[in-house]
């Protein structure tokens, strides 16, 4: 009986221990949050590549690293948009559009989208030709970012 005592206690204890070191849920705030860093990441890269093109700051390999940052980041976009973190719904700072949710498939399109043209863009940056890195830098910015910004992200209050 003491034997069985033992194991009994040693299991409830296993139990409590998983159960403590289980990963929390994030709430609507904290999803937020981390969706607006790594929105800032995007801006700090698009800056990096910016300055390549625009002021000759770094190099092409630069805006390949910067480029493919961009891309590997894309596919945690999507799971940073859950339900109930829109602007109506009051959970933080936001400018996340209920159209989001209304048109999931067209907000899941445009962020499959970053990914490829950033990919693009990594790829023209590796041959080092500084036109073809403009050409998929404006393409990136306006089929992607500007196309997603634009239909699901409200305005600056």
């Amino acid at each position: 009986m003491h034997h069985t005592l033992k194991l009994i206690f040693s299991a409830a204890l296993a139990v409590a221990i998983v159960a403590s070191t289980a990963p929390v849920q994030a709430g609507p705030a904290d999803t937020i949050k981390e969706r607006r860093a790594l929105m800032k990441n995007y801006g700090k890269n698009m800056k990096a590549i910016s300055g390549y093109l625009k002021k000759g700051r770094g190099t092409a390999a630069d805006v390949a690293a910067s480029a493919d940052k961009i891309a590997a980041n894309a596919s945690k976009i999507v799971a940073l948009y859950p339900k109930g973190t829109a602007t109506s719904d009051n959970v933080g700072k936001t400018r996340a559009k209920p159209e989001i949710w209304s048109e999931r498939a067209k907000f899941e399109d445009a962020v499959g989208k970053l990914k490829t043209l950033a990919m693009n863009l990594a790829a023209a940056a590796r041959t080092g030709n500084k036109g073809a890195i403009g050409k998929a830098m404006g393409a990136m910015g306006k089929q992607s970012c500007g196309g997603c910004h634009r239909a699901f992200r409200a305005k600056k209050k």
